[in-house]
């Protein structure tokens, strides 16, 4: 039997069918161009991001379905840390040879059914054949009022630093996942495998928390913890001071270290000897949880964090914004220590 052939225009005709047609779409997927139209008084806020396997994700560790959501997750998170409603969504795929139609289609529902969640809809996008690895691009539209937008600008000396969730996780998975080889999820935490898979957006949260008026700058942690702090300190021109005893982590984070630790990877020169320096170094180091950083005005910490509470959201006080541009990490041993930023760099030699 030949394979299964589909042309270009099959193609996109089977992806954009039954796709929900979202508030606000004059023209929607199947022409030239869509045609979009603001709420008034509300400002438009975009994103772009970039799917390409074998850099952001694996066919070993994901399948179809669950790139298609961390493709949803990590544009999301972008807009959540804007305090911004998602709206509309442009996607692009490149699509090799290796990739079946249906794998392809696959992806791009899981990706349209995550951002329906949220309210938004795919309003168009392309489709092209590429060598070697498959590509997704997204461009995610979103909407916030006029001047409300947060921004990594904003953070004062003295305001609390604080995170959802439990940063780390998406490391450890990794960590756990590669070991073996082949890869697989066997050894990992299954609530790890759940949090990755399927990161729960904080959009809802973030514009619950925004009108509590708490945030005064924020970023989300797509590249790592330190790394995303450096880049919001640098943006609001002040450091910051970290507790390690007060990162966030639940057992399955800490099930992993153990297990990570138990594997003897300080051996092989590649982790950090020790349970806890192991997991200090998944809470701080590259990793793609998207959670949200933020600087919280002290007097409304108990607004911001009551919020957290009523939405069931992971919400952790982890240090405070100081003067300067120093960045700290007060061990559990109280001892004082220069962070270095590190985190996911697409160049890093």
């Amino acid at each position: 039997m030949l394979p299964e052939r589909r042309s270009e225009f099959d193609r996109i005709a089977r992806i954009i069918a039954g796709l929900p047609r979202g508030e606000g779409v004059v023209v929607g997927p199947g022409d030239d161009a869509a045609v979009l139209r603001l709420r008034e008084g509300r400002d438009l806020v975009a994103t772009t991001d970039t799917l390409v396997e074998g850099r952001h994700f694996r066919r070993d560790t994901l399948s179809p379905e669950e790139a298609g959501a961390r493709l949803a997750a990590s544009n999301l998170s972008d807009l959540a840390a804007m305090a911004a409603e998602p709206r509309w969504a442009l996607v692009a795929l490149v699509i090799p040879p290796a990739w079946r139609a249906d794998e392809a289609e696959r992806l791009e529902r899981a990706f349209a059914s995550v951002l329906s969640t949220e309210g938004a809809a795919v309003v168009g996008g392309n489709l092209s054949s590429g060598d070697g690895r498959l590509v997704a691009n997204v461009t995610l539209l979103g909407e916030v009022d006029r001047g409300a937008m947060w921004t990594r600008a904003g953070a004062r000396v003295g305001d609390a630093i604080a995170v959802t969730g439990h940063p780390g996780s998406a490391a450890a998975f990794l960590a756990l996942a590669l070991w073996g080889n082949p890869p697989s999820r066997e050894h990992v935490p299954r609530e790890l495998v759940a949090r990755y898979i399927s990161p729960p957006s904080r959009v809802a949260f973030a514009q619950a928390l925004a009108g509590t008026g708490s945030v005064r700058a924020a970023v989300d942690v797509s590249d790592g913890l330190t790394a995303d702090l450096a880049r919001l300190c640098s943006a609001s021109g002040v450091g910051a001071r970290l507790e390690e005893a007060a990162l966030p982590a639940d057992e399955p984070l800490r099930a992993a270290a153990r297990r990570l630790s138990a594997a003897a990877g300080q051996e092989r020169g590649l982790l950090p000897a020790g349970e806890a320096g192991l997991l200090t170094h998944l809470q701080t180091g590259p990793g793609d949880d998207y959670e949200l950083l933020l600087a919280v005005d002290p007097v409304s910490w108990d607004r911001a964090a009551q919020v957290a509470r009523e939405r069931n959201v992971p919400f952790t006080r982890i240090g405070m914004i100081v003067a300067g541009d120093r960045l700290e990490l007060v061990s559990r041993s109280g001892e004082v220590r220069p962070i270095r930023p590190h985190g996911w760099d697409h160049f890093a030699p």
